[in-house]
């Protein structure tokens, strides 16, 4: 798993140099901090798949020698670690700076994390040309994005309302159940897709 996840660093480095560019962005135009936190988990893992599906070294990945089980799980695990890592860290810096993240924030970014893994993980090993896998990440990701600013702005004028109670915010913590719950079987579903795969 480690020599996957130092694979991602090294592929992407050009592009960690621009994350924080983003961040900065991101606080600058007043994006909600749950939208932020979003994009800053699935940042890394969404990359890494572009740029290794781009260079079609992913083909490559059934030849290592490593099981089929360990290549999925591995995308699934460190999809999480990244995102608990970047949404900690992305958290610290936004308290520093005064802003107030909430646990309905951390709730809605992971929701998001996950349903854009559930989607776009299963194309990746079902899918074996470049082209429509790349097609299906710019796809996913676009709805991605919109969901995140839409939504975001909605859960952040909830918060202002501070009413635990109000069927929006109790609608954030049935998806993030949802999410959870989906985001397993959707690692259970590329085990079975990968096992299927020719090389």
């Amino acid at each position: 798993m480690l020599n996957y996840m130092m694979r991602d660093i090294k592929i992407q480095t050009g592009y960690l140099i621009l994350f924080p560019v983003l961040m900065a962005f991101l606080l600058f135009m007043k994006t909600p901090t749950n939208t932020i936190l979003a994009v800053a988990m699935v940042y890394i893992p969404v990359n890494a798949i572009y740029l290794l599906t781009k260079s079609n070294i992913n083909h490559f990945d059934l030849t290592l020698p490593y099981s089929r089980n360990d290549i999925v799980n591995y995308r699934y695990m460190s999809t999480l670690l990244y995102a608990i890592i970047c949404g900690a860290l992305i958290t610290l810096i936004l308290k520093i700076f005064g802003y107030e993240v909430t646990i309905l924030d951390l709730e809605f970014a992971l929701q998001l994390t996950f349903g854009l893994s559930v989607v776009f993980y299963p194309l990746n090993f079902a899918l074996n040309t470049e082209k429509a896998l790349l097609i299906s990440m710019y796809a996913i990701f676009t709805l991605f994005m919109l969901q995140a600013v839409f939504f975001g702005y909605a859960v952040e004028n909830i918060q202002k309302l501070s009413d635990s109670t109000h069927p929006f915010t109790l609608l954030v913590h049935i998806a993030f159940i949802v999410s959870c719950v989906l985001y397993v079987v959707s690692w259970f579903v590329c085990l079975i897709i990968i096992k299927r795969k020719d090389i």
